[in-house]
């Protein structure tokens, strides 16, 4: 690829273009590359004296900062779902899995009390045996529910927006951990 100069010729009669001034582009590239924040600001703040900013659209009117920039295409949509307090399928569904969560949660947590203060009042050892029996039988209850539960976040985990936290799915044990309860009585 070859390069080619031009040689612009001057007359004595003509004064040289400002940018053919050796420090002047030094100065703009130096400021360009490491000043430019104060550069546009000089360069704003001259726009402004000349009167460029004087009569643009909307000038005196407040902002309207319902105008979400980002949403495109699902602008009216999102207006319509917003103006009639809808909310959106994945959101009701991530709403409606974690309160099945929490509900699980302090079921567990009053279940186990309950239990644990009846291994220590216990009477004999029928008694135990039926609290063994009983806590069996909740253990199996909520491992079923868990698994209907973890179906449901399977289904929101899928329909939920990119950007949006998914979330885990329950097991029995890390819920039972939590509230330092035992699978098994004895």
């Amino acid at each position: 690829m070859s390069s080619m100069y031009y040689l612009v010729m001057q007359t004595p009669d003509e004064k040289p273009d400002p940018i053919e001034n050796e420090d002047q582009p030094n100065d703009h590239r130096y400021r360009m590359r490491f000043q430019w924040h104060d550069l546009m600001e000089e360069l704003i703040e001259d726009g402004r004296r000349r009167g460029l900013f004087d009569d643009l659209q909307g000038t005196g009117k407040p902002l309207d900062l319902d105008v979400n920039l980002f949403e495109g295409d699902r602008a009216l949509a999102n207006k319509l779902l917003k103006s009639n307090d809808i909310l959106p399928p994945w959101l009701s569904s991530r709403i409606g899995v974690t309160a099945k969560i929490e509900d699980l949660r302090a079921e567990m947590v009053q279940t186990w009390e309950r239990y644990r203060a009846g291994l220590v009042q216990s009477p004999g050892e029928a008694h135990r045996q039926s609290l063994k029996l009983g806590w069996d039988g909740a253990c199996m209850r909520w491992d079923s529910f868990i698994g209907n539960l973890n179906r449901e976040i399977e289904s929101y985990n899928l329909k939920r927006p990119p950007g949006q936290p998914e979330v885990y799915k329950v097991r029995l044990i890390d819920e039972l951990k939590r509230i330092s309860a035992p699978r098994h009585l004895f």
